[in-house]
C-alpha cells in the first residue's frame, strides 16, 4: 500500500541525508515550479510505488477512460441536446458552446483521481480536459531526487502529450501548435504548461509553438489559411473564461483544431461517476471495464428528493459533489457538517444538482512540516491519459483538509522502481 511503502522508503531517504541537503532539494523543487508559474508548494520529498501497483493504476486509468467514454456516447446518442441540457443542469451560455458532433469522437485527453487507502486505491474523479493540471511536478520531484543523489527514471507526461499532439499535426498536416491560456486561468497559479512547449520545439523544430493567452492570439491566427494550419491546446475551463467561452468558440469557429471544446466540461459532471455504478449501463462495456468499475469506483449516486432524508441520516458515510466544479471546489465531506447546513445548501442549489459518493478513509502518512514537528497527510494521486499513453503518479498531499488537491496541499510525484 502507498502509505507503508513510503514510511519504510522516507524513513530511509531521511536518515541518509542531512536537514541542510534535505532542505536545498526541496527549495531547488520550488523554484523550478516557480519558474513554470506554478504557485502551489511542493511536499518536502518525492514518493515510489511499487511497478506492478503503478502498471495496475495507469492500466485501470485506461479502462475507466474507455467506460466512461462509452457510457457518455450511450447517453448523449440517447438524449436530444435539450434534454442533455436538461439532465446535466449545463449553463445556457457554455451549451451554446458544446460541439456534439464530438461527444462521439473519442475523449483522448483525461486525468483519474485516485485515493490510496489502506486496503487498495479509489479512483474519485475523471477530469476530461485537456490542460488538466499538474505534470509539471513530475519535473519538479525529478529534480528533488536529483538533487539528493537518487536519480528517478521515468518520462514526463508532457512527453506523451506533445507525442499525441504531434501525431495529430502530422495526420491533418498542420504547422502551428498554440497553448492557449487566459488571463484569469493563469493568475491561479496553475502554470503555463512550459515542458510541453520544450518538447513539441525539440521534437519537431519546424512547427511554429506557441503560448499566448487571450490578449496575444494574433488576429491573423482567426483568418483562412492560417487557422486551418493551427492546432490549439487549450488550457482555459469555461469558468475562467470572462466571454462566456466566446473568444474561444471564436477561435473554433476559425477552422483551427482545437483540442476540446466544452463538451470536455460536460465529461467532467460529477453524474458520469453516477453512470457508471449504474447496473443498468454495465451492458455497454466489456468484462475488464465492468470489473475495474465495480474494483475501483466507490459507489456513487444522485442525489434527489426521494432520497435526501436518508441520505442525511447517514451523511457520515458520504462524499458530496456539486456538478461541474473543480479543484476542490463544490466537494463537502458529509462527517464534517452538521445536517441542516447540509440540507440548507442541497435545497439551495437544488438537490439534483449533488452526487453522493460513499466515503474511502485516505491512508496516512507522517511528513515533516515547517516548524520542525510531523502531519499526517493524506494523499490523491492522479494518472494521466493522452491518447492511448497513461502516465503518472502526480502526488497531493494536504495535513490540513481530507479534501485533498494543490490548492488546498503541497504536490509532488511517486516513481515506480
Amino acid at each position: 500500500m502507498f502509505a507503508d511503502e513510503n514510511r519504510a522508503f522516507l524513513t530511509r531517504l531521511f536518515a541518509e541525508h542531512s536537514p541542510d541537503d534535505l532542505a536545498l532539494a526541496r527549495r531547488g523543487s520550488d523554484r523550478h515550479l516557480r519558474d513554470l508559474g506554478f504557485l502551489y508548494p511542493t511536499l518536502p520529498c518525492h514518493f515510489r510505488l511499487d511497478r506492478a501497483t503503478h502498471d495496475e493504476l495507469l492500466s485501470a486509468t485506461a479502462r475507466l477512460v474507455s467506460a466512461h467514454q462509452k457510457v457518455m456516447e450511450h447517453v448523449c446518442s440517447s438524449l436530444s441536446p435539450g434534454e442533455l441540457a436538461e439532465t446535466f443542469r449545463i449553463p445556457e451560455a457554455m451549451a451554446s458552446h458544446i460541439d456534439w458532433k464530438r461527444m462521439s469522437a473519442g475523449m483522448a485527453l483525461a486525468r483519474a483521481d485516485i485515493i490510496p487507502t489502506d486496503s487498495g486505491y479509489a479512483f474519485c474523479e475523471l477530469n476530461t480536459f485537456s490542460g488538466v493540471g499538474g505534470g509539471e511536478c513530475h519535473h519538479s520531484a525529478k529534480l528533488h531526487a536529483e538533487l539528493l543523489g537518487h536519480p528517478v527514471a521515468g518520462a514526463s507526461p508532457f512527453l506523451d502529450l506533445a507525442r499525441h499532439y504531434l501525431s495529430q499535426c502530422t495526420r491533418l498536416g498542420l504547422e502551428r501548435l498554440v497553448i492557449l491560456d487566459s488571463v484569469r486561468h493563469a493568475g491561479r497559479g496553475y502554470g503555463r504548461d512550459q515542458p510541453l512547449v520544450d518538447f513539441l520545439r525539440a521534437m519537431a523544430p519546424d512547427l511554429d509553438v506557441v503560448y499566448c493567452d487571450e490578449t496575444s492570439y494574433r488576429p491573423e491566427w482567426l483568418r483562412a489559411p492560417h487557422a486551418r494550419k493551427t492546432l490549439v491546446h487549450r488550457l482555459i475551463t469555461f469558468a475562467d473564461t470572462d466571454d462566456d467561452g466566446a473568444f474561444l468558440k471564436a477561435v473554433d469557429d476559425s477552422g483551427a483544431t482545437v483540442s476540446c471544446m466544452f463538451e470536455a466540461e460536460l465529461g467532467m459532471h460529477r453524474k458520469w461517476f453516477s453512470l457508471l455504478c449504474d447496473p443498468g449501463l454495465h451492458h455497454l462495456l466489456d468484462a475488464a471495464e465492468s470489473e475495474t468499475v465495480r474494483r475501483y469506483v466507490p459507489e456513487t449516486f444522485d442525489l434527489g428528493p426521494d432520497n435526501l432524508d436518508d441520505v442525511l441520516a447517514a451523511r457520515t458515510e458520504y462524499v458530496f459533489k456539486h456538478s461541474y466544479t473543480y479543484g476542490g471546489d463544490g466537494v463537502l465531506i458529509g462527517a464534517e457538517h452538521p445536517e441542516q447546513a447540509l440540507r440548507d445548501r442541497f435545497l439551495a442549489d437544488g438537490a439534483d444538482t449533488w452526487t453522493c459518493q460513499r466515503m474511502v478513509r485516505a491512508s496516512t502518512l507522517d511528513l515533516p512540516v515547517g516548524d520542525g514537528s510531523q502531519a499526517a497527510f493524506s494523499f490523491v494521486l492522479g494518472v494521466y491519459a493522452y491518447g492511448d499513453r497513461t502516465n503518472g503518479a502526480l502526488v497531493r498531499g494536504s495535513a490540513d483538509s481530507k479534501v485533498v488537491n494543490a490548492s488546498r496541499g503541497a504536490i509532488s510525484w511517486a516513481f515506480a522502481d
